[in-house]
């Protein structure tokens, strides 16, 4: 956090803060990746699109040792703050790193629990849902869609709401601007209260 800081108040060049985080590429706290992943998607919103390719490098360079020892599922024992990171980490090298590997894997894990639901941990599950959106299109959208209108949890609509933000496509992104600012879009669960 204090070399971000640093990096982020020019006392520290943003270069030496992204050699630093090559040392974290072991780590397994929470906390300190969600610094780590943090300061990555500030990065990813400030550079051009020329250099994009060079932080997706990057992101996959940190990420993929963590990723790779983690897994796609919990191991018996393992503690909530594991699973979550597991969750956060899947998304940031599927999204920030454009890892295709991981976005691959994210579909058919996806896929895997639309026929069997109790294959996916629900850490993971949000992830999946994010990085489809990320590398989706609009069939993809539409799905999402239509579930955020017919979720019968506030957790599973929040999930497809956010979702409708994460697709790329100008095209797709205008219908959900169009949708944010007319009420007629809502579902019923989201106009009560």
């Amino acid at each position: 956090n204090d070399a971000w800081a640093a990096a982020m108040a020019g006392l520290m060049p943003l270069t030496e803060y992204l050699d630093l985080t090559a040392r974290f590429r072991a780590e397994r706290d929470r906390n300190v990746w969600s610094a780590i992943l943090g300061s990555f998607a500030a990065v990813n919103r400030v550079i051009t699109p020329a250099e994009r390719p060079g932080l997706e490098r990057l992101v996959r360079d940190r990420l993929t040792p963590a990723v790779t020892a983690l897994g796609w599922t919990p191991r018996a024992g393992e503690d909530e703050l594991t699973r979550q990171l597991r969750g956060d980490l899947l998304r940031a090298l599927a999204t920030l790193g454009n890892d295709p590997a991981t976005q691959a894997n994210a579909a058919e894990l996806y896929a895997a629990h639309e026929t069997r639901k109790a294959e996916v941990d629900a850490n993971v599950l949000p992830a999946l849902i994010a990085i489809l959106a990320f590398v989706g299109d609009e069939a993809r959208y539409r799905e999402f869609l239509e579930r955020f209108r017919r979720a019968t949890t506030p957790q599973e609509e929040q999930r497809y709401l956010y979702a409708l933000a994460g697709f790329r496509q100008p095209e797709l992104l205008g219908q959900t601007l169009e949708r944010t600012l007319s009420r007629k879009y809502l579902p019923p669960c989201t106009l009560r209260g």
